[in-house]
């Protein structure tokens, strides 16, 4: 079982990596050259961030960049023998503060659209 897990981590640590690279590089398109010569003003942000299918986008790379990031983190720690035996310590604490910055980054993102109180 613990093998199959690792084995599905690893595929899904790739195909983030490539979803990243591509949902990045929709995001470079959408915001960074739309406006091309405008200067960046907190109302022109606050604007764009109404926009439903930027939240998405940004949620999205948000959520693969942590997923890639901590179970990158994660896979970098079993390497080492002594930490093998603590795999789901390590396993929920990476869940743990992963789950938190993205309830906080989405909390930020999605200010603009609705009003969100933790």
């Amino acid at each position: 079982m613990k093998y199959n897990i690792t084995k599905l981590l690893w595929l899904l640590q790739r195909i983030s990596a490539v979803l990243i690279f591509f949902l990045l590089n929709m995001h470079i398109k959408r915001v960074h050259y739309v406006e091309l010569g405008q200067p960046i003003l907190y109302a022109g942000v606050a604007l764009r961030l109404k926009d439903v299918m930027t939240l998405a986008l940004d949620s999205s790379i948000l959520f693969l960049g942590l997923f890639h990031g901590l179970n990158g983190v994660r896979m970098v720690a079993l390497d080492y023998d002594f930490l093998k035996k603590h795999d789901r310590l390590i396993s929920w604490l990476l869940i743990i503060v992963g789950a938190a910055f993205f309830v906080l980054g989405v909390k930020g993102l999605w200010a603009f659209l609705i009003d969100i109180r933790l």
